[in-house]
This record gives structure tokens, C-alpha cells and sequence, in this order.
């Protein structure tokens, strides 16, 4: 299945796209100069509130050459939680 790739940072540990289709990932992965680290496939057992079963979940390592998509893509992160908290604090307004 393609579905549920992450593609996580290999130094920081962060994780740049979850849950995406594999194609998506290396498109991702390539616009930005990555290098593929390791590749892992882990296969989880959902509960049953979840519909049970077994879901696979792929987790791509990269190392990222520019520091310049790390900053972006952490400042992205520090504005949507920004965002978020302004909602929260301006009863469903954001600001």
C-alpha cells in the first residue's frame, strides 16, 4: 500500500510529510536535493476502535543538504501553532 509514508528528517528526527503516498514522498524528497537514508516498513495492529486489524506504515529517513528547509519548515510549524493558539484565545476568531 502506498498510503502512510512518513518522511522524517534522519539528524532531527522531525518530520517533514506524514501520512502521504509514496510517489508524493520521493517527489518531496527529490524537489529538495534529499538523501535517502534508510527505508523502513513497520507493520502496527490498529485497535478496536480504530476498525482492528494491521495498518503498514512506512518511515523514510532523509538527509536534507540545505539548512535553509529546515528553518522554513520549522518556522511553518511555529506559525500554525501560533495560529492555533490565537484561535483558541480569541473564542473562533483568528487574528
Amino acid at each position: 500500500m502506498d498510503l502512510n509514508v512518513d518522511v522524517i528528517d534522519n539528524e532531527t528526527g522531525e518530520i517533514y510529510r506524514e501520512g502521504v503516498l509514496l510517489a508524493s514522498a520521493h517527489i518531496f524528497i527529490a524537489k529538495e536535493a534529499g538523501k535517502i537514508v534508510r527505508d523502513e516498513v513497520d507493520i502496527i495492529d490498529l485497535d478496536d476502535i480504530d476498525g482492528g486489524g494491521q495498518m503498514e506504515v512506512r518511515s523514510i529517513y532523509v538527509d536534507f543538504p540545505e539548512e535553509k528547509l529546515k528553518r522554513e519548515l520549522s518556522a511553518n510549524a511555529i506559525i500554525r501553532a501560533r495560529e492555533f493558539w490565537q484561535y483558541e484565545k480569541g473564542g473562533g476568531q483568528v487574528r
